[in-house]
């Protein structure tokens, strides 16, 4: 076996991995938590939503505390847990507490539209990480290659890309919010994210490394 291909199947592997555990965090736990929890509770009360939650904050807690993983994912994540729980503070009910949630997103879409005000935009942090693992000398080298002007505008396009694909996403959440169930809710707004993201990551990927090389073949020639 080469180190491409060993390289390549420990990054599969690793992928499914993160896949799997996001599953089981974010669509298995909550929906079984909410089940168990709902029939203890009183038809209205909003504690069984609450509890479907813990998974989450659990979770982004033991990343903070115990692997020391304070980045760009976990503020995604506490964002996320601020405005559920803000959701259900101001809620009277289950079907409000859900739409609050749906919009998480839209306060992501705000966040990445804000960062274009300054002059490394969200996406060009979350494509360093991805690359160079906050590796120091690494994020040197990427930082020197990134500087070029062509290249930011790349990560400034991405940054608008994901903004606006944010927007999409929230609309989603807020239609199965308004149509389906607490029950069913659980289920298919974390499969429409998981959808959603896998696509908006995807082409991403694709779309920054066609502009990146052939920028790079363009200021080499």
């Amino acid at each position: 076996m080469t180190k491409a291909s060993s390289g390549g199947g420990i990054t599969r592997h690793v992928a499914f991995r993160a896949l799997g555990k996001s599953v089981v965090i974010n669509m298995v736990a909550p929906s079984l938590l909410y089940r168990l929890a709902a029939p203890d509770f009183a038809p209205n009360s909003l504690l069984p939503l609450a509890i479907s939650g813990l998974p989450a904050i659990i979770w982004l807690v033991y990343g903070v505390l115990k692997l020391r993983a304070v980045d760009f994912l976990a503020l995604f994540a506490a964002e996320n847990v601020a405005v559920n729980m803000i959701a259900l503070v101001f809620s009277h009910n289950e079907k409000q507490a859900l739409i609050g949630r749906s919009m998480q997103n839209v306060v992501l879409a705000a966040i990445f539209l804000g960062s274009l005000a300054f002059g490394k935009p969200l996406v060009f942090h979350m494509a360093r990480q991805f690359a160079t693992g906050n590796d120091p000398k690494l994020r040197s080298s990427f930082d020197e290659a990134a500087a070029r002007p062509d290249a930011m505008k790349t990560y400034r396009v991405l940054t608008w890309i994901w903004a606006a694909a944010l927007l999409i996403k929230a609309a989603g959440a807020f239609y199965l919010a308004c149509e389906f169930n607490t029950k069913d809710y659980l289920v298919l707004s974390p499969l429409w994210d998981l959808i959603s993201d896998s696509i908006l990551v995807t082409s991403s990927i694709l779309y920054g490394r066609a502009n990146l090389r052939d920028r790079a073949a363009t200021a080499a020639a």
